[in-house]
């Protein structure tokens, strides 16, 4: 973190009050100069208003230099994002005429290892397709942001697309990773992650909410079902993770938390239990403020428990959570 010192700040904001002031009394003088009647004021006492002008011009300068700076810098940003006159092509990527594009850098540079960047068209950051939709992978999109820093490409589409068997909606932006300094070989682009469009239809369930879905490694994926509510594996949940090989692939690992109040076998469970899988059986592990209740004895079940159970809802054991990897945050962050 930068160290602030706050009386150099309000040093510098007083000086720079006192020129911007300069500035307008300067003004005020010329204009006092171009009027006939103050101009012949002014020629009586010659020597008293140049020494003043004199003044007023000195404390100007850091205003001017300031001013100077911005118009500066707002010419170099203009610069930086140009609507293209004609079509442009870079590598797969082509970018109709009237596209609106930002630039990191217009002059060739140097890293801090002395490998040069980058610049100008092939340093693009941001495409905006406002006058003619873009075609990037065969899909209609209207604009694309690219992180040199990460290898990240997000899109925005204008239409629903199948991406690597994913269903992806056109309501929120779509990331691809692409190898690093190579943005513009489009066959080398990973779907990164998406949304995908309502009732889709992930691990046999069609999900009536927002689900996204991320590439948690090559051929690995995570679905987070969000928090509306669905009917998966015979129990109502929401909040749902899945992990699977693929969209139409096998199932790896699921966990969410339940819904409604659940009664379970001998278990009584109240809304908010997580859930999970766990060595192909239910792992159930209540809240400690709202926890499970065995029917049978009728007691609660203790604090930094989970409840194994079957399908058929026989319990197989209860544990620790630490040794079924639960882990309870509420307890680790205060």
């Amino acid at each position: 973190m930068i160290p602030i010192n706050p009386l150099a700040m309000m040093l510098g904001s007083l000086f720079l009050l006192v020129s911007v002031l300069c500035l307008c009394g300067l003004l005020v003088l010329l204009v006092a100069f171009l009027l006939r009647r103050s101009r012949r004021f002014i020629a009586k006492r010659r020597w008293w208003f140049g020494l003043l002008a004199v003044f007023l011009a000195a404390g100007s300068l850091p205003t001017m230099q300031f001013i100077r700076w911005q118009l500066d810098h707002w010419l170099e940003r203009r610069a930086l994002s140009p609507r293209l006159e004609t079509s442009q092509v870079l590598g797969d990527l082509t970018l109709p005429a009237g596209t609106r594009v930002w630039m990191e850098r217009l002059e060739p540079m140097q890293d801090l290892s002395g490998k040069p960047l980058a610049y100008g068209l092939q340093s693009v950051k941001r495409v905006e397709f406002d006058r003619e939709p873009g075609l990037v992978l065969g899909m209609r999109v209207q604009s694309l942001d690219l992180d040199a820093g990460r290898g990240l490409a997000e899109l925005k589409l204008l239409d629903a697309a199948r991406l690597q068997g994913w269903n992806c909606s056109p309501e929120a932006a779509v990331s691809f990773t692409y190898p690093f300094g190579a943005p513009f070989v489009l066959a080398d682009w990973h779907l990164e992650a998406c949304t995908l469009v309502p009732g889709s239809e992930v691990a046999g369930v069609a999900w009536p909410g927002q689900v996204s879905v991320h590439a948690v490694e090559r051929g690995r994926w995570l679905v987070e079902a969000g928090s509306t509510p669905a009917r998966f594996q015979g129990l109502e949940i929401r909040a749902v993770n899945l992990w699977l090989d693929g969209p139409q692939g096998d199932l790896q690992d699921w966990q969410g938390e339940l819904a409604a109040a659940l009664e379970f076998g001998v278990m009584q469970y109240p809304a908010g239990t997580r859930v999970r899988q766990y060595q192909g059986n239910l792992l159930f592990s209540p809240i400690a403020d709202v926890p499970a209740q065995d029917r049978r004895s009728g007691k609660p079940v203790e604090p930094d428990l989970s409840v194994a159970q079957d399908a058929a809802g026989e319990v197989l054991g209860i544990y620790p959570n630490k040794d079924v990897g639960v882990i309870d945050w509420f307890k680790l962050v205060p």
